[in-house]
């Protein structure tokens, strides 16, 4: 072929793996083969987008984004971020501390006042450990009250809990506190909650109208969004998210009994046990799981916080504090303050995990050493080891061989 034809067959390539997006590297390749034992487990689909500490980026997604109608799933596809949200809750907070409006040392009792008045030791729990979870504050998210209306009996797809609601399920003539302020790592929604209604006590603005105008529209993350706010038969959201799954099982039953209306799939999937289409199921709490989101817009977000483009050097510090000295630890010893922190085979993962029964893992995970992100979910819930998963069988493995 003349020079001049092989430029031209070059050129069209470049332009078409950039409009299309489907031109896979041997590595991409690797990924969606590490996937694809992830839909042998089990999972309806999963999908990972891996970065670079130079930027070049793996992806690949196996499965489907809709078991019933058999629709592929995407890369590209948008997912209930889950508690991956908590990040965007600590980031609005740390930012009013860089500008002086709050303090880490700040109470409870200082910055809502009557608001907080039930919680145990409102006058001593901080702003500080409402972020690392250090508080204590009883965790509303395991609450059967409110799990009921959610995947339960009673549940409600139309029914958005206020955050007053929330955390009066923590007060103290109602529920015990996991611990004491300051002494121990108790993982609680609740904590999260508070701090969008500080976000709102301090701003004067709407938790939800801060994070989009100083966070997600910054950013440029225009396909990200909160579900509360498109949720109905006649919303229209930017993107829609896949279609979610919760594996019921006898264990799980006997918990919690989940809704008739959410219907099964048909399938073998085992004694006792019926794989559900739990869309309707995702949570909608706002600061604490309630935005949509893609990979490759999470990709934004990521990058900015674990590169720290966010926050001040003070605040970063604090942020990615979980992992110090992680890395002479045992192995598989776990950190849960305000991002999560492992140890494993491979090097030390800052990272935040997300699921929830409207049928999502989700996982934002950082490798310092190396400054490579790793993005991934599944549309699954009820398996309990679709992240160690990612984690193991998928970066672990990624990482190894690249």
């Amino acid at each position: 072929m003349p020079l001049k034809n092989c430029f031209l067959a070059f050129f069209i390539l470049i332009v078409s793996c950039a409009i299309l997006g489907s031109c896979t590297s041997r590595s991409d390749g690797q990924l969606r083969t590490l996937l694809q034992k992830g839909v042998g487990h089990g999972y309806p689909g999963i999908a990972m987008l891996i970065q670079e500490g130079n930027g070049k980026i793996h992806s690949s997604a196996v499965g489907y984004s809709d078991l019933e109608h058999h629709t592929p799933l995407r890369v590209e596809d948008a997912f209930h971020m889950a508690s991956i949200n908590k990040t965007f809750t600590a980031v609005a907070i740390l930012r009013l501390i860089d500008e002086g409006k709050l303090s880490l040392n700040d109470t409870l009792k200082d910055r809502l006042g009557a608001a907080a008045s039930r919680i145990p030791y409102a006058d001593r729990i901080t702003i500080s450990q409402l972020l690392d979870h250090s508080s204590g504050i009883y965790p509303t998210n395991n609450d059967m009250d409110y799990l009921t209306t959610i995947i339960g009996p009673k549940a409600d797809p139309a029914r958005v809990w206020k955050p007053e609601e929330l955390v009066a399920l923590a007060n103290k003539n109602r529920s015990k506190p996991a611990g004491l302020p300051g002494e121990g790592h108790f993982y609680s929604d609740t904590n999260y909650i508070l701090l969008g209604m500080i976000v709102e006590r301090t701003t004067g603005r709407s938790y939800k109208e801060y994070v989009r105008k100083t966070v997600i529209e910054p950013l440029g993350m225009r396909s990200t969004y909160f579900y509360s706010d498109y949720m109905g038969k006649n919303a229209h959201p930017p993107v829609v998210p896949v279609q979610g799954y919760l594996l019921s099982t006898k264990d799980l039953r006997a918990v919690i009994e989940p809704n008739a209306m959410f219907r099964p799939v048909p399938g073998d999937y085992g004694k006792d046990v019926q794989l559900l289409n739990t869309t309707l199921a995702a949570e909608r709490t706002d600061a604490a799981g309630g935005l949509v989101t893609t990979l490759p817009e999470l990709l934004k977000f990521a990058s900015a916080l674990f590169r720290g483009k966010l926050l001040s050097p003070q605040s970063q510090k604090f942020m990615m504090s979980a992992v110090e000295g992680m890395e002479v630890q045992p192995l598989e010893k776990k950190r849960i303050w305000a991002l999560q922190a492992i140890h494993k085979p491979y090097g030390v993962l800052l990272y935040k995990e997300g699921d929830g029964p409207g049928g999502v893992n989700t996982l934002m995970a950082y490798r310092p050493a190396t400054d490579e992100i790793f993005l991934g979910f599944t549309n699954s819930f009820g398996y309990f080891n679709e992240v160690d998963f990612m984690m193991d069988d998928v970066i672990g493995k990624f990482v190894l061989n690249n």
